[in-house]
């Protein structure tokens, strides 16, 4: 009875066993048909795309061309660029301790040499009228000693080391009366006081910025114009100014600095000064636009500004080639004049510039020119 028993068990586990093989083998089956399914998938998306970008390929596009066409360009150049504060410094300490009080505050309107703070000098002024009482008393032992020397009491060479003393205390207290003088923190520069970075009750030392002036009388109009146009600027020349908060009022301004160097973009700087409005005051950091006129017209040759695939910083245009392949090419532009722009290298005169159509076009892409 017990043998047959454990044969009936046996049976049945070895059958539950094969049960379990054949589901595993199952799932197996089935993971592996899907992930052949997904590849095979993939693999139609892949060559669906290479053969719709194979039919992009042999497509034409159709656009429209134009030829740059030489110009007398304009005798006057408009440039964009910021006000900055002609006079701007930080005030800086020159002595150490602690601040006793404050004059001024941010937002007013110092006059140079106007005390903003003033530092403790008590030691400082304890330690010179020390150095004074030593003062007078050399100086008294020299009066001493010259009567003495004159009635042939003493020698002469007595007198020396007491004019080294008095020459070494006469010093010294020039330097105390300077330290004190520097503890009276006052305005470097006329102007508004910006920012105050300190405090009653803060302690500072020399070399600590504990201000900032700027003065906005008069500032500066920093633009960037191209080596072709720098050529024209002068210093001294006159320039007008339109302020972009103000595009209605014309602000005279002067060249006073030009760029020796280009950027990595190939601009120069120019500095331009004008005298603040009163009435309109501009500030640091506004935009603005200076106009520059020239003695005389000059000739360049111009394309459509919507010739551009890109921008105005890195220009680019597509070429056709033997009116059938689009090629995108770099170009540097001179001047820009209203819809139209300068092209300084890039383009020959006898080639056709896409001027529609560059929305749909590849480097390399077939065109057809639409007549």
């Amino acid at each position: 009875m017990a043998l047959n028993h454990f044969r009936r068990k046996s049976a049945i586990f070895a059958q539950k066993f094969v049960l379990k093989q054949r589901a595993l083998i199952w799932i197996l089956l089935l993971l592996l048909t899907a992930v052949a399914v997904w590849k095979l998938f993939m693999n139609k998306q892949q060559l669906d795309t290479k053969a719709e970008l194979s039919r992009l390929q042999r497509a034409f596009v159709p656009v429209e061309v134009v030829q740059p066409q030489l110009e007398t360009l304009a005798n006057h150049l408009e440039a964009d660029g910021i006000f900055l504060a002609s006079k701007e410094m930080f005030v800086i300490s020159e002595t150490a301790g602690r601040v006793l009080e404050t004059y001024k505050n941010k937002g007013e309107w110092l006059q140079e040499g106007e005390i903003i703070a003033k530092v403790d000098d008590e030691l400082l002024r304890i330690e010179l009228e020390a150095t004074q009482a030593n003062l007078a008393k050399l100086r008294k032992d020299r009066e001493r000693l010259n009567n003495l020397i004159e009635g042939e009491a003493a020698p002469k060479n007595k007198i020396e080391d007491l004019e080294l003393g008095i020459l070494a205390a006469e010093a010294k207290e020039k330097g105390l009366k300077k330290q004190i003088s520097n503890t009276s923190i006052k305005a470097p520069m006329t102007g508004t006081l910006g920012m105050r970075f300190i405090e009653r009750g803060s302690v500072i030392g020399p070399g600590i910025q504990i201000g900032q002036m700027t003065n906005l009388e008069k500032l500066f109009l920093m633009v960037k114009v191209t080596e072709r146009d720098v050529l024209n600027v002068k210093k001294g020349q006159l320039v007008s100014v339109r302020a972009d908060v103000f595009p209605d009022m014309n602000i005279p301004g002067k060249v006073t600095n030009i760029g020796l160097r280009a950027d990595n973009a190939f601009t120069y700087d120019v500095e331009i000064e004008v005298v603040n409005p009163k009435g309109n005051p501009l500030r640091g950091g506004m935009h603005a636009k200076a106009k520059f006129t020239f003695d005389a017209n000059r000739q360049g040759y111009t394309l459509p500004r919507k010739v551009i695939a890109g921008s105005l910083q890195d220009p680019k245009v597509y070429v056709v080639q033997g009116d059938t392949m689009a090629v995108l090419r770099a170009i540097t532009l001179g001047s820009v004049y209203g819809d139209k722009i300068e092209v300084s290298t890039g383009v020959q005169p006898s080639e056709k510039v896409v001027v529609t159509g560059q929305l749909n076009l590849v480097d390399g892409a077939r065109v057809s020119v639409v007549k």
